[in-house]
């Protein structure tokens, strides 16, 4: 099941229809995610929400209710909420009027409320491993004091300011962990009319409207699609009417309409600042246009007001052939799966036919309202990550100089010269602090090459690093065309005389030179010698899309465990299997 959502629901009471019809069609999911509302106000229809924006990508959410305003006590309470089972994401829904009953009252200040939800949320760092979702406070719609700003900062809108201010800070400070529901952001894009419901609020605490909850929910659905691998890498993007207004083919450079003062041009210019942004946090751009590849690279190089340039591109298909096949191609070149990949595109006919030729690849149709295009990718949160490190904006880059090694290859006669001619040195040793955030994300969002997908935050990552009975190891690649960075995760663990793979994963820009081979040999080599055990066991987990590894195990001397229901292996351990490849050069540190 993919996600391939491309206009708003226009009738969100069907959403409720679309959702009962997958439950009683008793859908398989390929992950499940517990959620948790601790809240003191009515937020319950939050759920059907949250389950229509999770259900198209293949996860199911469990979801669970706190009570009433029992924050404090679903954390710490022996049968509290967070207690009773491990949750991966925490969404907090508090209102400021119930968390405080004087708020609003003449001197009102929001200290006191600013040192509770401090308190909150240092209990959800340290007692939890779960995500948070911390909401702001809604703003005041209309001042108490009028026209007038008390000077010292006293009226309720400066106070309320204030509040989020620090809320927004302690996010900043504690991202990955903690992540931000803009419940103001909501109300501005729907207005308050559409966002809350005041008589609902007084008669039954439930101060938000399906417009509002929908909203709410598609946030925490992106956070949740960024904690299960969901997040997608590369943007196809068409040129003519697309990229610029008309046909450079027919109107030549000075004709096209892409300008930063001007509409429509300055829809467009606006659109490619918005594709600046998405190369900054790592988002692969390939362009894919029938059309004349020269006129293409004149306006990329030579228009005045065009922001994308070549140098921003980790490939192309300019051309005549259709995009399916094109897309095909481009996947195969930048060692993608089609899941990978989103198109924006102008034209119907081609949308059409890359959704039912296509279907993994998510398709953006250009909006028939120009002036929409902007906002459009930075909308729908397909790229979305819960924190972005040095590979991630060296991304386009490190694609880039894989074009100049298999260009190369073709000097070659064999692959073992072409591999020897690499000069490839992998570094792999213990995680160190600073990888954290790089290898938790490699979790998050490797999907071919890992044996058992598993999902970690980096909060999991440190646990694992800190105990005396489990290992975490990262493989970092450089070869003579460049560094390729952080690229591998091992996590083992250790069950007395038996030794356990609990997660192998590698970045598939890496895949095809023996790399795996050379980890798994170097990791279980020195762990044999230091946790002095007697087998090692792994697993493989299947998935839709890493068959490619489901042999992987077999091949590297490792035999299944005919009575277990799963596809568990174990080898002994100390010198079985294969050894680091004589192309590949190991350093420690």
């Amino acid at each position: 099941m993919e996600s391939t959502r491309t206009q708003e629901v226009h009738d969100l009471n069907a959403l409720f229809s679309t959702v009962a019809r997958i439950e009683r069609e008793q859908v398989s999911f390929d992950h499940r995610v517990k959620v948790a509302l601790l809240r003191n106000v009515t937020v319950e229809g939050f759920e059907t929400f949250l389950k229509y924006h999770l259900y198209p990508g293949g996860i199911r959410p469990e979801v669970a209710f706190g009570g009433y305003g029992t924050m404090v006590q679903d954390v710490l309470a022996d049968d509290g909420l967070l207690r009773r089972s491990e949750m991966d994401v925490v969404v907090l829904a508090l209102m400021l009027d119930e968390l405080d009953p004087a708020y609003g009252t003449p001197g009102w200040e929001a200290e006191g409320v600013k040192a509770e939800l401090k308190n909150l949320f240092d209990l959800l760092a340290t007692r939890t491993r779960s995500t948070v979702a911390v909401n702001t406070f809604l703003s005041p719609l209309y001042s108490e004091l009028g026209l007038v700003l008390a000077p010292d900062g006293s009226d309720l809108m400066s106070q309320v300011a204030e509040l989020n201010r620090f809320i927004t800070s302690f996010v900043r400070d504690h991202a990955p962990r903690f992540c931000l529901a803009d419940w103001n952001r909501y109300v501005s894009l729907l207005g308050a009319d559409a966002a809350l419901d005041p008589r609902c609020r007084y008669l039954w605490k439930a101060p938000f409207k399906k417009a509002f909850l929908d909203l709410w929910a598609q946030d925490v659905a992106r956070i949740v699609r960024a904690l299960k691998g969901g997040a997608k890498k590369c943007l196809i993007l068409d040129c003519d009417n697309t990229l610029w207004g008309g046909i450079v083919g027919e109107e030549g450079l000075d004709g096209i309409k892409l300008d930063r003062n001007d509409y429509p041009g300055k829809a467009f210019y606006d659109f490619h600042t918005s594709l600046l942004h998405l190369a900054e946090r790592g988002v692969l751009i390939v362009l894919c246009s029938k059309n004349n590849e020269a006129d293409v690279f004149e306006v990329l190089e030579k228009h005045p007001w065009c922001r994308l340039k070549r140098a921003h591109l980790s490939g192309w298909r300019i051309n005549w052939q259709d995009k399916a096949t094109n897309i095909a191609e481009l996947a195969d070149e930048l060692n993608l799966g089609l899941d990978s990949f989103v198109l924006v595109d102008d034209n119907p006919a081609e949308c059409d036919l890359v959704r039912n030729l296509l279907p993994e690849v998510a398709v953006l149709a250009v909006p028939d309202k120009v002036y929409e295009l902007p906002s459009l990718l930075l909308k729908q949160g397909l790229f979305d990550t819960l924190r972005l490190t040095d590979e991630d904006k060296g991304r386009a880059r490190l694609y880039q100089s894989d074009t100049q090694r298999k260009s190369a290859r073709g000097a070659f006669l064999s692959v073992d010269d072409y591999l020897v001619s690499l000069e490839t040195v992998a570094v792999i040793h213990r995680m160190t602090p600073a990888e954290v955030p790089r290898a938790a994300q490699l979790t998050q969002k490797t999907n071919q090459f890992n044996l058992t997908t598993r999902r970690y935050s980096e909060a999991d990552m440190r646990a694992f690093a800190a105990r005396t009975d489990a290992a975490v190891f990262t493989l970092s690649v450089t070869d003579r065309f460049g560094d390729l960075g952080l690229v591998g995760v091992v996590v083992l663990e250790r069950d007395g005389a038996a030794g356990r793979i609990d997660s192998f994963l590698m970045s598939c820009r890496v895949l095809g030179r023996g790399l795996e081979r050379a980890v798994l040999a170097h990791c279980l080599a020195l762990m044999d010698s230091e946790w002095d055990v007697e087998i090692w066991r792994a697993e493989y987990v299947p998935t839709r899309k890493n068959v490619q590894v489901a042999d992987f195990w077999p091949k590297n001397a490792f035999v299944r465990e005919e009575a277990s229901d799963r596809a568990t292996y174990v080898r002994k351990a100390r010198g079985e299997g294969g050894g680091v490849p004589t192309h590949i050069r190991i350093r420690e540190a």
